[in-house]
């Protein structure tokens, strides 16, 4: 199954926290993951984030930014093109989202995937109303 996956859902891949088993065992049934073309610069601002919070050691950081470019080489990332910003400012203006969610969810719509998995509450209840298979985890 291919399935798009959002930065809030992938970096669960990479960090124990609530739905981290959940997304690995989700992943089993997975044979392509495709994420959009924010989904690098979304993962290294989380761990920023949690470095300044001290919430993740150095250690863990560069561990995760390792792993994590090791596994960005099989998936599958959405071209940042002309369709893609159409299709996110239409949901801007159907949904009231904010930009990287707007970029997000046209990136799965556009990705041709069966399922869209997010761990974003108010992503996954707007992409229900655009996809056809959503999971929020």
């Amino acid at each position: 199954m291919r399935a798009f996956v959002d930065t809030s859902s992938l970096f669960k891949k990479y960090v124990e926290e609530n739905g981290s088993e959940e997304f690995s065992v989700l992943l089993k049934d997975v044979s392509e993951v495709v994420v959009s073309p924010v989904t690098w610069i979304e993962m290294n601002a989380v761990v920023a984030r949690r470095l300044r919070e001290k919430s993740m050691t150095s250690q863990q950081a560069e561990w995760l930014r390792l792993e994590a470019r090791r596994d960005f080489q099989s998936f599958h990332q959405v071209f940042w093109n002309e369709n893609l910003e159409k299709t996110a400012t239409d949901l801007i203006h159907r949904h009231s989202l904010a930009t990287l969610d707007a970029i997000q969810l046209s990136s799965g719509m556009l990705s041709k995937a069966e399922l869209f998995v997010t761990s974003d509450q108010r992503l996954f209840e707007q992409a229900r109303k655009e996809m056809r298979k959503v999971v929020c985890i």
